[in-house]
């Protein structure tokens, strides 16, 4: 018989589909069986502003546990802090994860702080804590490596010399802007040049040929040194001693610290662009400045691939398809020069050097290689075009091919950590941020891959 409308509620709560349950459940049961983990992020959840450890007192606030399984979930489902929230809340399966059973999940702007306090060291040291104990489980050993590289970008525009000088302009009048009408002894101090300076900008970018756009670029230059003289005024009328009061000198400060931020990046961006644009010189890459916002942002170039603005990363992984080290770089280091100190970290994590070590053709070196067979390796394999660029190894050996077609493992690895964990862009501000969200990313994956090696 059929009812009009069923009111009384079903006692059999909805569940989540069985492998994804499952797959939660064996991760919740990994971090549980680390209590390492739960203690490293405390150490970092419970410093205050100075780096001292806070007073026991106040709130409790989320637990160091809650905070790392709030982190793993957010990178797993690719999610963004306010729909992490959401996403928890209407999840039965990551509500018993989160341990939110029947508690409000925290606001958007909580999880952010709590996940934004643990350092990329304390992930790296936890990273690590996960190998381990799947070392302990035997899923991993550290007898085989593989080792490659790859550019992580920075959450950075494409930059140009017109855009990197709007960008300029607008920040810069934006902060002058707030300063004129908080203190009125500065008011009508500046002029505001950003309409012209954003014309020049769109005229710049819409005109073909490189004589034709020299004009513009020295108009648009002499717009943002203009407003660059503006902020120094500024800032040198809001020091301590040009206030007139103590409430003024506490108001002026922040603005101060705002200036003496961009200030710099300002003018690294106006030399750049006179010599590249109207001088005709070539600017090498660890002189340029591709972000006011990340200006920790590299260059990165590899091979005939396209430009990448952001940062090397290496990572090494074992049979398990576990990501066993990761290392952020500065610069563009060529692969070769890091090579030798991936293996130590290997080195370091297992207690042992690696038998049998496979990478690509830009670490093969001859210092390289024999490093490696002194520190103990047995097997080491540089995929190279050809024989004499190949260092010590026998192209038709069995164990070489059979390391070669090993070591194209690693790409995938790569591809998922890109494609699945967000590590293709970076969406957190600073370098230091910038190393703990690869970390994060790759402790997520590890998780992922940890888990599934366990309920095969």
């Amino acid at each position: 018989m059929r009812l009009v409308s069923q009111r009384q509620r079903s006692l059999s709560f909805y569940q989540s589909l069985p492998s994804y349950t499952q797959e939660w459940e064996k991760i919740g049961s990994i971090l549980d069986a680390s209590p390492l983990i739960n203690a490293l992020a405390w150490s970092d959840l419970n410093k205050g502003c100075g780096g001292q450890p806070k007073k026991a007192t106040g709130a409790k606030g989320m637990s160091a546990e809650q905070v790392v399984r709030f982190a793993v979930v957010k990178m797993k489902e690719r999610l963004s802090y306010r729909d992490l929230k959401d996403r928890v809340a209407d999840s039965i399966c990551l509500r018993a994860f989160c341990l939110v059973d029947y508690e409000d999940v925290p606001a958007f702007t909580t999880l952010q702080e709590n996940i934004k306090k643990i350092s990329a060291a304390t992930w790296g040291a936890i990273n690590a804590a996960v190998v381990q104990y799947a070392c302990a489980q035997g899923v991993e050993d550290g007898e085989c490596v593989r080792i490659d590289t790859t550019a992580v970008k920075a959450n950075i525009h494409h930059p140009t010399d017109s855009h990197l000088l709007w960008d300029g302009n607008r920040v810069l009048a934006r902060i002058l802007q707030r300063i004129e009408s908080e203190f009125e002894r500065l008011r009508r101090s500046f002029h505001d040049h950003r309409r012209a300076a954003k014309r020049l900008f769109y005229r710049i970018h819409n005109t073909q040929g490189e004589d034709n756009k020299k004009p513009l670029y020295k108009r648009l230059i002499a717009y943002t040194e203009k407003t660059l003289g503006y902020a120094r005024a500024a800032q040198e009328a809001l020091q301590p001693a040009q206030c007139a009061s103590l409430e003024e000198t506490f108001a002026a400060a922040g603005y101060v610290s705002e200036l003496e931020q961009f200030i710099p990046l300002v003018e690294r961006v106006i030399d750049q662009s006179r010599r590249r644009v109207l001088l005709g010189e070539k600017v090498p890459a660890n002189e340029k400045i591709v972000s006011i916002f990340e200006p920790h942002t590299d260059i990165i170039k590899k091979g005939q691939r396209e430009i990448t603005y952001g940062h090397k990363v290496l990572l090494s992984g074992g049979r398990s398809n576990l990501i066993t080290d990761c290392a952020i770089e500065r610069g563009n280091p060529a692969d070769a020069i890091q090579f030798v100190p991936a293996i130590g970290r290997q080195e370091q994590q297992f207690g042992k050097c690696p038998g049998q070590v496979a990478t690509d053709a830009g670490f093969a070196s001859q210092a390289n290689a024999r490093e490696a067979r002194d520190r103990g390796v047995e097997d080491l394999m540089f995929a190279c075009a050809r024989k004499k660029d190949d260092p010590e190894n026998s192209h038709d050996s069995k164990v070489y091919k059979s390391l070669r077609k090993w070591r194209a493992g690693i790409e995938g690895i790569i591809s998922a950590t890109k494609r699945a964990f967000g590590l293709n862009r970076c969406t957190w501000s600073g370098f230091e941020s910038f190393k703990a969200y690869v970390q994060l990313a790759v402790f997520a994956f590890n998780l992922q891959t940890l888990a599934r090696h366990l309920l095969a």
